[in-house]
């Protein structure tokens, strides 16, 4: 995914792990990434390589917040 993609995504909290997912991060801060269940929380896997791994424990989801808006349906990829 690059800058000037969009992406279709169905609204929903609930998600399979794997799911690449839109996450609300503090409130403010949206981002697509591919979201793994773990024993305490969530994984977020980077699409960027660049981009390392972050994991919230779920204190961590509700005190932040943190949490899934959506699952991406469809990617449509900008060529300009």
């Amino acid at each position: 995914m690059s800058d000037g993609d969009y992406v279709v995504i169905q609204k929903q909290t609930e998600f399979n792990s794997g799911d690449y997912c839109v996450v609300l991060i503090n409130g403010e801060e949206a981002t697509v990434k591919r979201v793994y269940k773990i024993e305490d929380g969530i994984e977020l896997i980077a699409l960027n390589p660049a981009y390392k791994t972050v994991r919230y424990t779920s204190e961590d989801m509700k005190k932040i917040p943190v949490q899934v808006i959506g699952i991406v349906k469809q990617l449509i990829k900008n060529f300009n």
